[in-house]
This record gives C-alpha cells, sequence and structure tokens, in this order.
C-alpha cells in the first residue's frame, strides 16, 4: 500500500525554475519534479549516401493501377493528364545509418519500381518494389522502415570512354536475368524545372501507407541532378515476373522517357506519419 505522500493530487504550479514543477499531496506535503520536455521532431537524417548513374526507364501507366499503390488519401501525380511508374537503377556508395559506415553495405547497387503520387503539395513516390542485393538488408528495410524491399541478384557495371559513358545492370530474384543498359554523353546538364525529365526525378516525398492504412512519408533531399544525353538504351524486363501480372502490360509497351543522372549526395530523414 502506498503512504498518502505518494499519492499526488494534480494541483500543481510552476515553479519559476523552468521544467520544474510543485504540486502538493493529498496531505499537503509538497513534491517536486522536471516536467519531460515535448518530443521533438527528428532533424536529422537516418541515411545519407551518394547516388550515382541514376537511369530511369519510364512509361505510361493506367490511373487506376498507379492509384491501387499509393496509400488512402494520396494521389497519384499527372503529367498531361497521364500517370507514369519508371523502373529505377542506380549505384549507392557511402551509405551511412545515421552518420556511421555499416561494414559490408557501404556500397551498393538498387533497383525500384515506383509510381508516382503527390504528399500533400509536394512531388513524391511510392515504391511498388525495392531489389536490394541483401537479405539484411532487405529485412531492415521491410521491418524498421516498412518499405517494399526485397533481395534479389544485382549488378552494377559503369565504363566511363571518351565517346560516353555507359551503365549496365543486371538483376533478378534467383538470377540476373533482367538487364538495363544505358550510354550516355560525358557531358551533363541540369533541366530546366519545367521539362518532363524535372518532373520524374525530382521528387521530394517517398509516401506508403502504414499498416493501419495511413500514409507515412520520408523526405529526400539532393540538389537538382544533371542529367546525359541518351546515345542508346537496351534493356529485357519481365515486368510480370518482378512486380506481378498487373504489370505485365509493359513487357508490350514503349518507354515514354530514359534518363541518365549523374546522380550527387542524397540525405534520406525519418517518416512522418500523416495524421491528417
Amino acid at each position: 500500500m502506498r503512504a498518502p505522500w505518494m499519492i499526488l493530487t494534480v494541483r500543481r504550479r510552476a515553479s519559476g525554475v523552468r521544467g520544474l514543477v510543485i504540486g502538493t499531496s493529498r496531505v499537503g506535503m509538497p513534491y517536486y519534479y522536471r516536467s519531460r520536455p515535448p518530443a521533438q521532431v527528428m532533424t536529422r537524417p537516418f541515411l545519407t549516401a551518394r547516388w550515382s548513374n541514376v537511369v530511369l526507364l519510364t512509361f505510361e501507366a493506367p490511373e487506376e493501377l498507379v492509384r491501387a499503390q499509393v496509400a488512402p488519401g494520396v494521389e497519384p501525380d499527372r503529367w498531361n493528364g497521364k500517370t507514369h511508374v519508371s523502373l529505377v537503377a542506380l549505384e549507392m556508395r557511402d551509405v551511412r545509418l545515421r552518420g556511421w559506415r555499416i561494414l559490408g553495405f557501404a556500397a551498393h547497387p538498387q533497383v525500384n519500381f515506383r509510381v508516382y503520387a503527390r504528399h500533400g503539395a509536394h512531388p513524391a513516390v511510392t515504391f511498388v518494389r525495392e531489389l536490394v542485393p541483401s537479405r539484411i538488408i532487405a529485412a531492415v528495410g521491410r521491418l524498421r522502415y516498412g518499405e517494399p524491399f526485397q533481395a534479389a541478384r544485382i549488378s552494377a557495371r559503369v565504363v566511363a570512354g571518351t565517346d560516353g559513358v555507359s551503365a549496365e545492370y543486371r538483376f533478378g530474384l534467383d538470377a540476373p536475368r533482367h538487364r538495363l543498359v544505358v550510354t550516355g554523353s560525358r557531358d551533363s546538364a541540369v533541366p530546366a524545372a519545367s521539362t518532363f525529365e524535372h518532373y520524374l526525378k525530382e521528387r521530394t516525398y517517398g509516401v506508403r501507407a502504414d499498416r493501419h492504412g495511413r500514409p507515412r512519408a520520408f523526405r529526400v533531399e539532393h540538389p537538382p541532378w544533371a542529367i546525359r544525353k541518351i546515345v542508346s538504351v537496351d534493356y529485357a524486363v519481365d515486368f510480370g515476373t518482378l512486380y506481378g501480372p498487373a504489370w505485365e502490360f509493359l513487357n508490350r509497351s514503349t518507354p515514354v522517357s530514359t534518363i541518365f543522372a549523374v546522380g550527387s549526395d542524397v540525405s534520406v530523414y525519418p517518416p512522418q506519419m500523416d495524421r491528417r
């Protein structure tokens, strides 16, 4: 049984010392405690890395298919009334989690499949699947951050010659059966903000529904990416096998855009819950 002076009432007042609250027990004895400050929104990135040789292969996709991927209350984004999906391959280098380089995971390729959405007024993406060459990375991405990571076989090969730069990505769930090869010019330039290329590559948020169906968004920061002029594109991807029968139609579709971006340092901030 608790002593009577340990039974506290709600009568309390400020002490004049920041964070110190004075109250009285039911028997009139004073007590003192420090109030806990409100939780602060974390502003430091949880992940930093250099994303290099970023290739985006983009297709038009039916709006109902795109809408099925985004969280409730999140709107598909549109360019000239059309909705899109992109296959994105890139190299991640100098990967750090909360400032720490993790042995064995500091550099690896990644292949993402994403649709385009709006998070409020901000351009966003929702990932259908994110392929990484490590079961550990995939497990952390799924369990800790709720993102659709999956372990896969992935290799990247980048060759810079006198006439241009070539990036070759090979990937698959059990074997690297799929490929994406792009050659671009050595020179690069940042496209204007009014262009389709800017619309596709400059996305401020990644947004996805949590297990309760509420949108959860993480912010991505990087300078506008310079892109190379496309010289050639070669790819062989079975979208139905990788991403499900609903996407099999892309096997017979023609890309509406190919982008070969140089990349940059990137900061990714912790997910924030949308409580609207």
